[in-house]
């Protein structure tokens, strides 16, 4: 994919350095051509000092052909407008922006651009980090409202299926690993002594699941 990265700081150039090990073709946006000392050693995608709201500089980067456009800087301003640039001007198919403020961020995600607010992913991972040691949370969706969680099976429901536990909107178990081969389940699925479950849980149901598998331990 050709990619556009607007902001070399830290998340920017980390983001850039991980899609370039992974063969992606990489643009880098930044005023500051100190910038790009983050970016690694071995880095050979496209260095471009502009201002991610410049024709010419977009021009540089290419827009035209972009398949995504990330913009990360720390302004919010500039993030929202250079990515709805990209989105309305240029139809670049693929287009997530960094926002601090969550109400702004909701607000541009219902406009159709995709929004990663930190203040709020952050607030999420804090409160798991307090309140549900006992799950572990893998993975975050959106800002935090939807979890991916590993679950080793508990003795209390050895013998109980999949629907058992299963609550519609709010809990779903979407990958079983049964004596170390995993597989998509069904709601007939029996759990059995050494599974180990991936769900995906709610932010409103974790603390009921949490209950419930101490309940089943």
């Amino acid at each position: 994919m050709r990619i556009i990265i607007v902001g070399c700081g830290r998340l920017g150039s980390m983001l850039a350095n991980s899609l370039w090990l992974d063969r992606h073709d990489i643009a880098v946006i930044d005023q500051d051509p100190e910038a790009f000392t983050r970016l690694a050693a071995t880095f050979t995608g496209e260095r471009i000092v502009g201002h991610a709201m410049d024709e010419q500089t977009l021009e540089t980067a290419k827009v035209k052909e972009a398949d995504a456009f990330v913009a990360l800087t720390g302004d919010d301003n500039l993030n929202i407008i250079s990515a709805r640039i990209a989105r309305e001007v240029y139809f670049v198919p693929r287009v997530v922006t960094r926002i601090y403020d969550p109400i702004r961020a909701s607000i541009y995600e219902r406009l159709g651009v995709s929004t990663v607010s930190t203040t709020t992913w952050a607030v999420s991972k804090i409160e798991d980090l307090l309140f549900h040691r006992a799950l572990d949370v893998q993975l975050s969706f959106g800002n935090g409202e939807v979890e991916l969680i590993r679950v080793a099976i508990p003795a209390g429901l050895f013998g109980k299926t999949v629907g058992d536990i299963t609550i519609n909107g709010e809990l779903e178990v979407v990958v079983i690993t049964k004596r170390g081969r995993s597989f998509i389940p069904t709601l007939g699925t029996t759990f059995e002594e050494g599974d180990i479950a991936r769900m995906v849980v709610s932010r409103g149901a974790m603390s009921r699941l949490e209950d419930f598998i101490s309940a089943v331990a």
